[in-house]
């Protein structure tokens, strides 16, 4: 057997996988409810695992590998920057916005930010959100999608659009037919093959290099900008660097995917288990990815793509086959998580474009989704080459767009909803100008300044109005227009 069709046979086998849990998960989804949410009956592992997967995807980790190859000691910041957006994610909005869509019944995490804004104005809002967060989920998916086909058609010979039609077609009909579970288990899959095999690459490369001590030598060998903390940067610039790094973390909060996991768990009690494993879970992967980079950057300091780190140590390191396989499984890896990303835009737009009142319906979710596949693959096949470039802004501009408007949310203040129009935009646009001008070091200014921009709007922007409960205007009384 060759490493072809070692790749094949891999690849195949994951596709066997997805359907059989298209099989289970969809006899257990029959409802509106089931498909968006599970009915809001997920477990404490199902929701740990989501909630990591759709905090740190495949495709992140090898580009966090590939940042820790590239830039050395200076990549811990992102660690930080994880564990602590994780945190706050976890164990400040989670219960709350939990707390809130099971009292108010909402599904998605845009009719959580819009429910206050009024008949007259919800649905501008609620539109606004769903355009930016379809432009960016589109960037995000092609590149993932570009990612890793482009590996099988490099590597292996496989034709680009036939990964693309397949895998999308798989990943749908999972989707499809089991909604918010069956994009869990897919979840499940990634981070277990990502963790496994990310810690038998660095077990490989430790003993490649020879240990620990001999380890720190290689790495001061690399150069001081390699073994300095901020990369060779001083002074204010460096605590730009520092600060843009960790800000990265500050994205988390606002990925409305990752909210729908928090809205699912079965309970308050599972939402806190499940919180405490997803951290752990998020720091171990982070921690073991970051190694692996470092690592590569040790034994294979010519490497000309640096995310492409943990499968240069597995060819270079292991039998061919066992290669191929830890190949094959890591490009699996990233294709699973598209069913979350795919399942999320598809519950936006079968949900939040429809009226404000209207009942869940299962046909309109597996509809839109049909729709979102479409997109994706019209998108990932025009996307061009520089795709890869823009990814990363897919999900700054997402963070900053709804992070700050979700935080203000869960703590109990109202927002006018002409305020929550001007959050959102500003994040967005913001992100989207900062992205196109040069970089700061640290993308300083596309991760912070949007972000800080668009809280001030939603701190500055709540209501003011004498009787709380009325959010539009048209809904006041005279009693709201004259002075007591």
């Amino acid at each position: 057997m060759n490493r072809s069709a070692t790749v094949l046979l891999t690849l195949m086998a994951f596709a066997a996988l997805l359907l059989v849990v298209a099989a289970w998960a969809g006899r257990r989804t029959h409802n509106a409810a089931d498909f968006a949410l599970a009915n809001r009956r997920l477990g404490v592992w199902l929701t740990a695992v989501s909630c990591t997967a759709n905090t740190v995807n495949g495709w992140l980790l090898m580009t966090l590998a590939g940042a820790a190859f590239a830039w050395g000691w200076s990549a811990v910041w992102i660690c930080g920057a994880f564990v602590l957006g994780s945190a706050l994610n976890l164990f400040f909005i989670a219960p709350r916005l939990r707390g809130i869509s099971v009292g108010q019944g909402t599904a998605t995490l845009f009719q959580v930010l819009s429910v206050d804004a009024g008949d007259r104005l919800q649905p501008l809002v609620a539109r606004s959100a769903i355009l930016i967060f379809m432009l960016c989920v589109l960037l995000q998916t092609s590149a993932m999608l570009r990612f890793a086909g482009g590996l099988l058609v490099d590597e292996f010979g496989f034709n680009l659009i036939s990964i693309t039609l397949t895998s999308m077609f798989l990943i749908t009909v999972g989707a499809f037919a089991g909604g918010l579970r069956a994009a869990a288990v897919g979840d499940a899959v990634q981070v277990i093959a990502v963790g496994l095999f990310a810690a038998l690459l660095l077990a490989g490369a430790s003993v490649a290099i020879e240990g620990w001590d001999q380890f720190k030598i290689a790495f001061t060998a690399l150069g001081p900008l390699a073994s300095d903390w901020f990369g060779g940067r001083k002074g204010v610039v460096s605590l730009a660097f520092a600060a843009g790094v960790f800000c990265i973390g500050l994205g988390m909060t606002g990925q409305p995917q990752l909210a729908t996991r928090f809205m699912a768990a079965r309970d308050e009690k599972t939402l806190l288990r499940a919180s405490c494993l997803s951290l752990l879970l998020t720091t171990l992967l982070v921690g073991l990815v970051l190694g692996c980079g470092w690592a590569a950057g040790i034994l294979y300091s010519d490497l000309d793509r640096p995310e492409l780190a943990l499968f240069t140590i597995a060819d270079r390191l292991l039998p061919p086959l066992l290669a191929a396989f830890i190949v094959a499984s890591l490009i699996a890896a990233i294709f699973a998580n598209l069913g979350s990303q795919l399942l999320a835009l598809a519950t936006t737009l079968g949900i939040d474009m429809r009226r404000v009142n209207a009942p869940l319906s299962i046909g309109w979710s597996r509809a839109a989704m049909v729709l979102s596949a479409v997109l994706i693959v019209l998108s990932t096949l025009w996307a061009p080459a520089t795709v890869f470039e823009h990814a990363m802004f897919g999900y700054a501009a997402i963070g900053s767009s709804f992070g700050p408007l979700l935080l203000v949310r869960v703590c109990g203040k109202r927002v006018r909803p002409g305020a929550m129009l001007a959050a959102i935009w500003s994040g967005f646009i913001l992100s989207l100008l900062f992205h196109l001008l040069p970089d700061a070091p640290g993308d300083f200014l596309e991760r912070v300044m949007p972000f800080v921009a668009s809280l001030g709007i939603a701190l500055t922007g709540g209501e003011r109005r004498r009787n709380p409960d009325r959010a539009d205007r048209s809904q006041e009384t005279v009693h709201d227009r004259v002075p007591i």
